[in-house]
């Protein structure tokens, strides 16, 4: 499992090797504060040895872009770079194989359009199920139907990107990018009360992608709609880092 966290050139500083969760993020983003690289892991669970509930959501097939996968970190950070000054909002696996992922879609033809070195990767939405204690309550009352609200949320933004590039025909779902980030702001909310230090991150992650929707409202371009995938990316790679903890 993969370990973390356009046409148009942004006329802005270029970030490069911003930590978020286990990812990098190479945009260009003007003013962004460097926000360190950690690694956030669950603090409470492991106080509840014995029997374990699984929570199984609906299995969501979904694909990105690999540009590449290095072993060294350095490597990966200037081809990062590199597709940054183009325009291209990438991801960069915080571990190795230290891999540049672009772009995040419903639909194997979603890149066809794509004329990028690469290949295409597979992934799936809940391919990770989430384990917990049968007698933590917390997991079962508030942690469960956040992760819940999650999945709704990442499932519905697939529904939005069927494609690497915005087409006409997306015009017509333009109030679905608004209802949607209205959705995740009402979920960060919702996470915000679980003192969790791992779902606070998913917490700034769907705040992340819910200003990159809000975005999208503004500024219905390539260079919005790239953003927001990438955004959907990096809080599903997270979600599934979460997920996998667990088992």
């Amino acid at each position: 499992m993969p370990r973390i966290v356009l046409a148009l050139v942004l006329l802005a500083t270029l970030l490069l090797g911003r930590g978020l969760g286990h990812f990098y993020l190479s945009n260009m983003a003007e003013g962004t504060p460097e926000i360190p690289t950690r690694n956030v892991f669950l603090t409470s669970r492991g106080e509840f040895p014995g029997k374990k509930r699984v929570l199984r959501l609906n299995q969501v097939p979904c694909y990105t872009w690999q540009i590449a996968s290095l072993e060294e970190k350095k490597e990966a950070l200037k081809i990062g770079k590199q597709w940054s000054l183009k325009g291209y909002p990438v991801i960069i696996t915080g571990e190795g194989p230290f891999e540049v992922l672009l772009g995040l879609v419903n639909q194997k033809e979603g890149f066809n359009t794509l004329e990028i070195p690469g290949e295409l990767k597979e992934d799936c939405l809940n391919k990770i199920a989430f384990k917990f204690a049968a007698e933590d309550f917390e997991s079962a009352e508030k942690i469960a139907p956040f992760l819940g609200q999650v999945s709704l949320c990442l499932e519905k933004g697939l529904f939005l990107y069927p494609h690497f590039v915005l087409n006409e025909e997306l015009a017509l779902c333009r109030p679905k990018f608004v209802q949607l980030a209205d959705s995740l702001l009402e979920v960060a909310q919702i996470g915000e009360k679980i003192e969790e230090e791992a779902i606070l991150q998913l917490v700034k992650l769907c705040v992340e992608w819910e200003m990159s929707l809000r975005l999208m409202e503004k500024e219905w371009t390539q260079a919005a709609y790239l953003k927001s995938q990438q955004q959907a990316l990096v809080l599903l790679e997270e979600y599934h880092r979460f997920l996998k903890q667990t088992n």
